[in-house]
């Protein structure tokens, strides 16, 4: 598992973390983000497709076969996992997303591991976080 800084940022706009990240000299290619965009397409508060429900006369299973508006969007999660967010946190930032946060990481070396959590607190990020 790589070093990685997590945030929560309460909108997409993410120039804040890049100007504290730059200010503290540390190089933006680390920055990574996934935003509620992510979200779009996982049918979570979605209505169903009437296909679901009426394709081969009603004889269909939902949900096999075809999208459900219940299933969760493992895209996402599969996203925010790759920030390398330990499995028992996951599903914390996945709902930040689907609440229409973005969830901030940012891979920095060891030795400059405090200072990116710092340009993140600075930034105004929530819920900052070191995962190693």
């Amino acid at each position: 598992m790589a070093l990685v800084v997590v945030g929560i940022s309460q909108t997409g706009d993410v120039s804040a973390v890049r100007k504290a990240l730059s200010a503290a000299g540390l190089p933006l290619d680390g920055l990574q983000t996934v935003e509620p965009d992510a979200a779009a397409g996982s049918g979570i508060g979605g209505r169903a497709d009437a296909r679901i429900i009426t394709s081969d006369q009603g004889t269909r299973v939902p949900g096999l076969g075809s999208p459900s508006p219940f299933r969760s969007n493992e895209n996402l999660t599969e996203r925010v996992g790759d920030l390398e967010i330990p499995d028992s946190e996951i599903d914390n930032f996945v709902q930040a997303v689907e609440r229409g946060r973005t969830v901030v990481g940012y891979f920095p070396k060891t030795e400059t591991a405090d200072a990116a959590e710092t340009a993140f607190r600075e930034a105004g990020l929530a819920n900052v976080r070191r995962y190693a």
